[in-house]
């Protein structure tokens, strides 16, 4: 009996298989991609409307499928984040929430940065819709030749510095070459939802076919809406729902900085924290918690790093994962953090080690 059983699915696999032949071909420039010869084949019939329109779904999911997988996600420049992400940013929503002067901007400005400059066929689109061009520019400047802000802001004040004003040049340099991969955009650019989807259609038709899109918000509270009357939670809702829905209808990759309720004790956030919490969290593929000891509690903490050139300790920020639908990977990365120059290193895995040993023990 069991013989039989045997030869009886394997005849009814091979028959499948067979079948199978006369349905399915393999792309011929992929011969692992499969592809449908004939919907009406597998039925041997003609499809109605909804099994029509499901055939159709799950062509264009596996050929999304097959494209992202061969171009891979987007170095931030930093790989324990991108071995986050496995391998780097994809097309999603992305959340950084911390207090104020934490470091999110900091750390979000400098991601954009990398991306632009380690990645082909990308554009990053910046939105500061709080600081303005002239604060935004400098941080810019200082964070990519490691000079101070103020150095960048005030090149007039350093003119006997010929060394400080050539590092300066260099980062300007950077900026004008740049152009096709970076632009920042401020609150006098327009604030509203309606504006930065309109930039982004009109970056769709500018740049070439394949260019990868990253708006990058600082923050999504600061977003309006230009068509509807809304006010407090249905604004965020509505301003949630959105933001994503750019991610899908632009297949681009949209990261925020967000805001959190105050919090008391000096505790470390977690997503619930998050300020009109209930439909962002929903929304969000990505949600990072933003921490800084130092920030709160200057010689008295005890999560820090020491520079050469100063004997105070210096931030350190932790960004605990607490939500991640690009991979099973909830736990914390740490950088340190020069807040003069907007600059950050991310930490080794030995040091990410014995800096969460520190949190243990606090």
């Amino acid at each position: 009996m069991t013989t039989l059983n045997f030869q009886s699915i394997y005849n009814q696999m091979e028959q499948q298989i067979n079948k199978d032949d006369s349905i399915f071909v393999f792309d011929s420039n992929n011969q692992q991609h499969i592809r449908l010869i004939d919907p009406t084949r597998i039925y041997n019939r003609p499809l109605n409307p909804i099994e029509a329109k499901m055939i159709q779904n799950i062509a264009n999911v596996d050929q999304y499928s097959w494209e992202r997988d061969e171009r891979g996600g987007l170095t931030t420049g930093f790989p324990l984040f991108d071995e986050a992400l496995e391998g780097g940013a994809q097309p999603g929503l992305y959340l950084f929430a911390s207090q104020a002067n934490v470091g999110k901007s900091a750390w979000m400005l400098q991601a954009g940065q990398q991306i632009a400059d380690l990645n082909e066929n990308v554009h990053v689109a910046y939105h500061s819709l709080d600081d303005s061009l002239n604060e935004l520019t400098p941080r810019y400047i200082a964070c990519k030749q490691q000079i101070t802000i103020s150095q960048a802001k005030n090149p007039a004040k350093y003119r006997e510095q010929p060394e400080i004003i050539a590092k300066r040049n260099e980062g300007v340099k950077h900026l004008y070459r740049s152009a096709s991969k970076f632009s920042m955009w401020d609150a006098n650019e327009g604030t509203s939802v309606e504006v930065v989807e309109n930039r982004i259609k009109e970056m769709k038709m500018s740049f070439p076919e394949g260019t990868k899109l990253v708006i990058m918000i600082d923050s999504i509270y600061d977003l309006t809406v230009e068509s509807k009357q809304l006010q407090d939670k249905a604004l965020y809702e509505y301003v949630a729902k959105t933001v994503k829905g750019w991610t899908v209808a632009y297949d681009v990759i949209v990261m925020c900085t967000a805001h959190l309720r105050k919090l008391n004790g000096g505790r470390r956030p977690d997503t619930s924290d998050l300020k009109e919490n209930n439909r962002l969290e929903y929304e969000a593929n990505f949600i990072a918690l933003l921490y800084n000891e130092v920030g709160l509690k200057e010689e008295g903490a005890e999560i820090y790093w020491l520079s050469e050139e100063s004997e105070s300790k210096m931030p350190v920020i932790e960004m605990k994962v607490g939500k991640n639908k690009f991979s099973s990977f909830k736990g914390t990365r740490f950088y340190e953090f020069l807040p003069d120059m907007s600059y950050l290193l991310e930490s080794p895995i030995e040091d990410c080690r014995r800096y969460a040993s520190l949190i243990h023990q606090s």
